[in-house]
């Protein structure tokens, strides 16, 4: 009989699973070598393909490293053609040396057919890692449970090209390591947070790495002959990479081809998707953006397809509202899903916008009657908002637009607020009134021109203030409206009177007269009027200034206008501070003062006030000047108007001057020199003339 001892000696046993071959034996001296026939050890897996061309993203490829030194999913996303894919496998070719093997699939997310469902790449990756066909369970959760097994406590990379969700990508993430996986997506694959996801949006490459890459395609002698039509090629394409690679693709197999042919044919925007693909047809732009829209429900869709025809830089949730003909709340949804799928880049302060060749592809997927139908509401949303903003800007302003019968609403809480959306939105306001003229809205037009002034007056933006009363006065000429050209023709008259082009201001304000006195309109002719005598003034005639101004007064008073009676009154009193009469000129602008109180009328508060200081800085009394030029100083900075704000320092330099202080004069004209240099203004020579003659400080 066996002791205890010798039992536990000579037993043993086999527990768990067993996968493979095992070897029972009582006793075994030497090693055991066990060989299946026929079988070969597998290679190690390295399934990344080549990168392709490649250009700039050094600084996403940092980022990559920085966001590899923490555990969970890298997730790239970004639009069609962007080069995440191009990315990614540039930067797991520079570090697969640190992996003992790499595994890799296109889960074919938006390829046009059907996503690969997570069995297939399943069972791909447990093949190429050693398993049996026959060991291979056939549902999916046990492949994946499989395949955690396999992977956990291994250094493996794996690389999961355009995955359509999270639900596609979580059987694939492999077991507990030091494992890296990579996923790129259009879709911004929210849910693999709960993953440890960490995300890298990837942008365009810009001008520089959008030049690098073209080189690479036709070579730097080319670029070289033709600097500046490279610069414009690769800007039609949006610096897509897709773009530049299918531009530069039939370039270069076209070597007698000018870069400038090429972009021609890129510069008809009905032409320009087409134009972007390879004559095989295997690279095209338009190919890609139609199966990321192809993947939309059609809610999604239909608000993609309206969005495109927004023709401004980025849009707000309101505004989408408008377009898409729903509800904020709606239209906020829409814009967070269609940022998600990469079909709309989301910017700060929920704003969203277009890169441009996705906008041509949304707008040339949309039908001619929806575009129109939607322009129109968005026109329609743009001018009851910015006519809002104007009057709470400026409420006292005669109008011509008859959107400033309706009440009043609370949109703004502030002046702040109203002049900020204006600021914002101005590029957009352009965009609309240039579209609005070239679908015919030219009423539209002219009355967002119109009711753009209150952000014109204070922050001086000439060259969009010229160019949007340019395009009104053509517009009201399409309408055939007297009234509306001579409104155009006076806006026109200031910026050119700010701009000290006092011919052209006089000659726009002549003509102006003579409609307003065709029209019988007589808030008009005063208005033309003013403008004459503000023109008259500034070329050293105020005698003559005094008198348009007295008959432009006399119109406001048959209209019972207190605050234009008042404004006359201010010039009046400027043009007597001119001629000498300083005593007069003291007392209307103290009358006027008192009009324009600060909390209801702050821009023309912080105008009078500048006057008032002007004037007694004329009659020599430098602390009555002093005391007004501080109050207008505080206001204009508290109303936010640079230029009201550059005026009063420019003048309080000036009592300096007087003082023959130059050690105050010379900061005080550098913070006007920096606004108006800022603006544009020609008041910039004057002062930059001063400074370089006052003496050195010591």
């Amino acid at each position: 009989m066996q002791s205890p001892d010798e039992r536990d000696r000579w037993t043993n046993e086999l527990t768990g699973r067993i996968a493979g071959s095992s070897v029972q034996a009582g006793s075994i001296a030497g090693g055991v070598h066990i060989t299946a026939p026929g079988a070969a050890p597998l290679p190690v897996p390295a399934q990344l393909p080549p990168p392709g061309l490649f250009a700039n993203r050094r600084g996403e490829l940092e980022r990559l490293a920085g966001l590899a030194e923490h555990p969970g999913p890298i997730v790239l996303t970004g639009p069609g053609g962007v080069g995440k894919t191009t990315l990614a496998l540039r930067w797991l070719h520079e570090i697969k040396d640190r992996y003992e093997g790499q595994l890799f699939i296109d889960l074919r997310g938006f390829s046009g057919t059907e996503p690969l469902p997570p069995g297939e790449p399943l069972e791909r990756f447990l093949r190429a890692l050693g398993a049996a066909p026959e060991s291979i369970p056939p549902g999916t959760d046990e492949q994946s449970a499989l395949f955690r097994s396999m992977t956990t406590g291994r250094r493996l990379v794996v690389m999961l090209d355009n995955a359509v969700s999270a639900a596609q990508v979580r059987p694939l993430l492999p077991g507990a390591g030091a494992s890296l996986v990579v996923v790129t997506s259009r879709h911004r694959l929210t849910g693999l947070v709960v993953d440890g996801a960490r995300f890298l949006d990837v942008d365009p490459l810009g001008e520089p790495g959008a030049l690098e890459l073209l080189e690479h395609l036709i070579g730097p002698d080319r670029i070289g002959a033709e600097p500046g039509h490279a610069r414009s090629l690769v800007a039609l394409c949006g610096t897509l990479p897709l773009a530049v690679c299918a531009s530069g693709a039939r370039l270069a197999a076209r070597r007698r081809w000018p870069i400038a042919r090429a972009v021609a044919e890129l510069g008809d925007e009905a032409r320009r998707l087409a134009a972007l693909r390879t004559g095989e047809g295997d690279i095209s732009v338009n190919a890609v953006f139609n199966t990321s829209y192809q993947a939309l429900d059609p809610e999604h869709a239909a608000a993609y397809r309206l969005l495109g025809v927004h023709p401004g830089p980025d849009l707000s949730v309101p505004a989408a509202a408008a377009l898409i003909g729903t509800d904020e709340d709606r239209a906020a949804d829409l814009l967070h899903d269609l940022a998600d799928a990469s079909l709309l880049v989301e910017g700060p302060g929920d704003r969203y916008g277009f890169h441009d060749l996705v906008r041509l592809h949304a707008r040339d997927a949309s039908r001619a009657p929806d575009r129109e139908a939607a322009f129109t509401r968005l026109a329609d949303w743009y001018l009851a908002t910015t006519v809002t903003a104007d009057r709470t800007l400026m409420p006292g302003r005669w109008h011509l637009g008859d959107r400033y019968a309706s009440p009043p609403d609370d949109l703004f809480a502030s002046r702040p607020a109203a002049l900020e959306w204006l600021e914002r939105e101005r590029p957009n306001l352009e965009a609309v009134a240039q579209q609005a003229h070239e679908t015919g809205l030219h009423a539209i037009t002219w009355q967002l021109s119109e009711a753009m002034w209150p952000l014109f007056l204070q922050r001086k933006h000439y060259p969009s203030w010229i160019r949007m009363y340019e395009l009104g006065l053509t517009a009201a000429e399409s309408c055939d409206d007297l009234k509306a050209q001579a409104r155009m023709l006076e806006g026109l008259g200031v910026a050119h009177l700010n701009l000290q082009d006092f011919d052209t201001a006089t000659r726009h304000y002549e003509t102006a007269l003579v409609l307003e006195r065709r029209a019988g309109h007589r808030l008009g002719e005063a208005t033309a009027l003013e403008g004459l005598g503000v023109a008259a003034l500034a070329t050293g005639a105020p005698s003559r200034a005094v008198e348009l101004f007295t008959l432009a007064r006399d119109v406001h008073i048959e209209q019972g206008r207190p605050r234009g009676i008042a404004l006359m009154d201010r010039h009046i009193g400027e043009a007597l501070s001119v001629a000498g009469r300083h005593a007069e000129a003291d007392a209307t602008l103290t009358g006027v003062l008192e009009f324009f109180t600060r909390p209801d009328e702050p821009y023309h508060h912080a105008r009078t006030l500048a006057c008032l200081g002007e004037a007694r800085l004329r009659a020599g009394h430098l602390n009555e000047a002093a005391t007004a030029l501080l109050e207008s100083l505080a206001v204009a900075r508290e109303t936010d108007a640079p230029h009201v704000e550059a005026g009063a320092l420019r003048e309080l330099a000036r009592i300096a001057e007087h003082q023959n202080d130059p050690t105050t004069e010379r900061p005080l004209l550098e913070q006007p020199l920096a606004i108006y240099t800022t603006l544009g203004s020609p008041q910039a020579t004057e002062i930059t003339d001063r400074l370089t003659n006052l003496p050195p400080t010591p």
